[in-house]
């Protein structure tokens, strides 16, 4: 170890205890997170389907059946907690989804502080542990209920056991992996850097290759049998099938999907020129979402610090470079799909963590002045990240009113148009707001079929999502979308100026005294609210005088 960095970490004077000084951290991380909660908030969209396997699993005692998605990992972990729970309503269960997402956020800097000691000091790995539990992206989604705060703590501590030097915890290592396969079925390809590294570290002999037959058996034990489960449930077993579909959908989409390419005037061009938009497109959104993603607290310390990850290479750093570009592969692909998300990066922020720290331990050194630049950097962290997510963060008072409103809509209209994203609520209001008791099996619940859908296009032979959208888009008027919702039971037109299906009916919000027939029955800033959406309910009989 260098001379300097042992004399400027020593001068950390003012920490006495490291332990004390990651409580501190993670009660800190608790606070801004149960400062942020957003109260009275729903589940939604993917997170709800996770919410409704673990209820599923809790009552039926078994894997529930019906289920489109692999990553069942995280709610039959969800559901062992749900199955000792007593709770009355759906928002309960909901909020203590909410609650083990934030614990296992928190409980993360453990394993990311102990995989930050195998690069640095006690006293600097808490700084890599702060930058992570005070990352505003990891707090917001802490908050949100799904699978990415266990499969980033699964993640971290298969690498901390990895990098042990103790071969019975490299072992254990493969066993954590299996599991963080299960919550992402991605998490799998973290067997490329372990496999690779694990030869490199051990060298290549006959003991080496027992020994990595063994880690493999363990792996094994844990994703077979759920591989199984999975295709007697799912008919697939939601790991290779699903990693095998990423080079599939490309060669089916370059191939095949014309109307994919008609939408983005390519239809006529060669396969090699639609194999390059993807690439590129891919290369971009991937580009920029990690430039975005690392603000504020990454953006200059995680590229600096990639120069001294590359310098003097051992098995260690070699493990974060390898499992860094593999992890990068699946980000890769979603934003080649024009995914927008930032979730598909978060796996990679411990790594990002780590970088920081090379570079902020050639600051400490410089200066020489640990303990006051160690209070400065921990300090600092917090302010950007508290003020990132004050004027940056998810407007959960948004949110809370748009449910607010949903609910009012469920009981008074009959049918209406789709609007999202604040439309996301609609559904959940109609199926779970006048359950007589619960918990319930999802398939109890009433059907969601107030609001306009694929499944209300007879045309449509394939209830496809995208072809739907196109459907309503390609009406031309308000006029032409009244005909077909008369059709299907449409009874009320609901509109925030900027959030309608379809888009057309936008124009309502501004202009509603072009249209007669469409009487407002609410106007949400009437009553109190700030999202401003309108309610107008149809009249036929006017709307049938106004075509002569």
């Amino acid at each position: 170890m260098n001379s300097n960095k042992v004399i400027s970490e020593n001068k950390l004077i003012l920490i006495k205890k490291p332990i004390i000084c990651l409580i501190i951290i993670g009660l800190v991380g608790i606070a801004i997170r149960i400062y942020s909660y957003p109260y009275d908030v729903p589940v939604v969209m993917d997170i709800e389907s996770y919410f409704w396997y673990a209820i599923d699993m809790s009552v039926l005692g078994e894997f529930p059946p019906g289920y489109s998605f692999p990553n069942n990992g995280w709610p039959m972990f969800l559901s062992l907690f749900f199955s000792i729970a007593n709770f009355e309503n759906v928002l309960a269960y909901m909020d203590l989804q909410r609650c083990l997402t934030i614990i296992i956020s928190i409980l993360t800097i453990i394993p990311l502080y102990f995989l930050c000691t195998k690069f640095f000091g006690n006293y600097l790995s808490l700084l890599g542990t702060a930058l992570f539990a005070f990352q505003p992206r990891i707090i917001e989604n802490s908050l949100l209920g799904g699978n990415q705060p266990l499969f980033l703590f699964l993640g971290i501590v298969t690498l901390t056991l990895f990098l042990s030097k103790n071969i019975k915890l490299v072992y254990a290592s493969f066993v954590i992996a299996g599991l963080f396969s299960l919550v992402r079925y991605e998490g799998l390809l973290i067997l490329i850097p372990m496999t690779i590294v694990f030869f490199y570290r051990f060298r290549f002999s006959k003991t080496t290759i027992l020994r990595y037959t063994i880690a493999l058996g363990l792996i094994l034990l844990i994703i077979l049998p759920m591989a199984y489960i999975r295709t007697e449930t799912l008919g697939y077993d939601g790991l290779t099938s699903h990693i095998i579909a990423g080079s599939s959908y490309f060669e089916g989409t370059v191939s095949t999907d014309e109307r994919f390419w008609e939408d983005l005037e390519m239809s006529q061009t060669s396969a090699e020129e639609k194999m390059f938009y993807f690439i590129q497109n891919g290369v971009q959104n991937l580009f920029r979402y990690l430039t975005i993603s690392m603000i504020p607290t990454f953006s200059f310390l995680a590229p600096v610090g990639i120069f001294f990850l590359c310098k003097k290479l051992d098995y260690r750093k070699l493990t974060l470079i390898i499992t860094l570009i593999v992890l990068l592969m699946p980000a890769f692909y979603a934003y080649s799909r024009d995914f927008q998300d930032y979730k598909y990066l978060f796996i990679l922020f411990p790594i990002f963590s780590i970088l920081s720290m090379f570079t902020l331990r050639s600051i400490f050194i410089k200066f020489n002045e640990s303990s006051k630049i160690f209070i400065v950097f921990l300090l600092g962290f917090l302010i950007l990240s508290v003020g990132y997510l004050a004027y940056f963060g998810h407007d959960w008072e948004h949110e809370q009113e748009a449910f607010a409103i949903a609910l009012i809509i469920k009981d008074t209209t009959k049918k209406i148009n789709g609007y999202y994203p604040e439309g996301v609520y609609f559904p959940y209001a109609i199926k779970n707001t006048d359950l007589e008791e619960f918990p319930v099996t999802s398939t109890s619940r009433p059907s969601p079929d107030k609001v306009v859908s694929v499944n209300d296009i007879p045309l449509l032979e394939e209830k496809d999502t995208g072809r739907y959208f196109a459907y309503l888009e390609d009406m031309g008027s308000v006029e032409d979308f009244i005909k077909f919702g008369k059709e299907v039971g449409l009874t009320h037109v609901v509109t925030d100026g900027k959030s309608a299906v379809p888009k057309i009916l936008n124009n309502i919000f501004y202009n509603e005294k072009n249209y007669p027939y469409l009487l407002k029955q609410f106007d949400s800033l009437e009553h109190g609210f700030k999202y401003h959406l309108k309610i107008y309910q149809i009249d036929f009989e006017i709307f049938e005088k106004t075509l002569k």
